[in-house]
């Protein structure tokens, strides 16, 4: 295959990286000397580059719990799950897998998008909250929201009543287990990490790149823990 190059970013751009780790076909010494990646592909798919991130930054979708007694017996399990990123962008298949507490008597489950998400800002279909399903022998609760828009927000509620033995004010969030959360959201960028420029050569020559580089931001161990 012929060499690839990708171009750096500005200076003003770049991101310290943790544990960056490149493919052995990148040509290390001279992207160490220009930070331009060269390199000759090998067949089939491969990884690249793979990086971490150790500074702090804002997901792309956040969730707030809230926690609401309802009377002795009862108990209001309430998560917002909020997009942050732009309106012209949606994240597909958001999926949360929520763990009740073993100790709850019964579980009914209840989706709403929230008012006055901003979404697709009225354009397009009615946004929808999705569907919540309740395994009864684990207790664990799947929702899928199958299109999420940017700037859009969508709760669930969990409606829970509590044996005789357990008081609803003594519950805590931290009686709920961590909230596990998938998606895909295409043309967006965490860490802003992004391929400026794309070079095929052949030779002593040079050919146009493909016309599409998509990025894409994959969901694989993002954990929201309550305390």
């Amino acid at each position: 295959p012929p060499p690839a190059r990708a171009a750096p970013p500005q200076p003003s751009q770049c991101l310290p990286l943790d544990d960056c780790c490149m493919h052995e076909c990148v040509r290390w010494e001279e992207a160490s000397r220009s930070a331009v990646f060269t390199f000759f592909a090998p067949d089939g798919e491969f990884t690249l580059l793979t990086y971490r991130i150790g500074a702090s930054f804002r997901p792309p979708i956040l969730v707030h719990p809230f926690l609401e007694a309802q009377g002795a017996r009862g108990l209001d399990y309430v998560l917002r799950v909020r997009a942050e990123f732009p309106a012209d962008k949606a994240a597909a298949n958001v999926h949360l897998s929520i763990p009740l507490p073993s100790f709850a008597a019964s579980v009914s489950l209840e989706t709403a998008a929230a008012p006055g998400g901003a979404g697709d800002g009225g354009k397009g279909p009615q946004l929808s909250a999705g569907k919540a399903e309740l395994d009864r022998r684990t207790l664990v609760a799947g929702w899928l929201i199958p299109r999420m828009p940017g700037g859009c927000e969508v709760i669930i509620r969990a409606k829970i009543l509590l044996p005789p033995h357990v008081e609803a004010q003594s519950v805590e969030l931290g009686d709920f287990g961590p909230v596990r959360v998938g998606f895909e959201l295409p043309m967006h960028l965490v860490s802003g990490v992004h391929i400026k420029f794309l070079d095929l050569l052949h030779g002593g020559g040079k050919s146009a790149p493909a016309k599409w580089i998509r990025n894409v931001t994959q969901a694989q161990s993002y954990v929201a823990r309550w305390t």
